[in-house]
Order: C-alpha cells, then structure tokens, then sequence
C-alpha cells in the first residue's frame, strides 16, 4: 500500500474532482481531522477536503473554494471509502 501524505491526498482530489471528508483524509493520513489543516492556507486548491455536515470545507470565502467543488455529489466520507478510490484512481 502506498503512502499517502495530505498533499499527495489534495493533489488527487483536486485532479479528479472529488471531494473527501477531513474525517476520510484525516484516517488515512494518521492526525485528527480538527489539525488536519492547520497551517494550510484556504485556497481552491485545498478546498477538496469538506465537512461532511455541510459538504463544503470549513471557514473558506466563497473566492477560495474550487469552482468545480459540487461537480461531484459524492462525498468520500471514510477511511476506507477514501483508500479505495485512491487505490483505483492512482
């Protein structure tokens, strides 16, 4: 099994189109979902990882999120949902 990073996480996400749950990213990476982002900075880019309450990523302005972010209606809401598309994805 690959290792996988936030960044290497944000890059498929943002290539593919898809969004993930900080709870998702946060399981496959190792950290708890509240530090997964800190020191992040709130651009498009970083966008693809969301709240799985509202879908959308937490404390963004409307200018920072990815134009495409809704493309998709489906959440990658698990660990294991996460690293199974990564795994057909990569």
């Amino acid at each position: 099994m690959p290792d996988h990073t936030v960044d290497s996480i944000l890059d498929t996400l943002a290539t593919q189109r898809q969004r993930a749950t900080y709870a998702a990213v946060a399981g496959v990476v190792n950290t708890a979902p509240r530090t997964l982002m800190q020191g992040r900075p709130r651009d498009p880019h970083h966008s693809w990882i969301v709240s799985k309450r509202t879908g959308q990523p937490t404390g963004y302005p409307d200018d920072q999120v990815a134009a495409e972010l809704t493309e998709r209606p489906e959440i990658l809401g698990s660990r294991e949902e996460l690293l199974t598309w990564l795994s057909q994805v990569q």
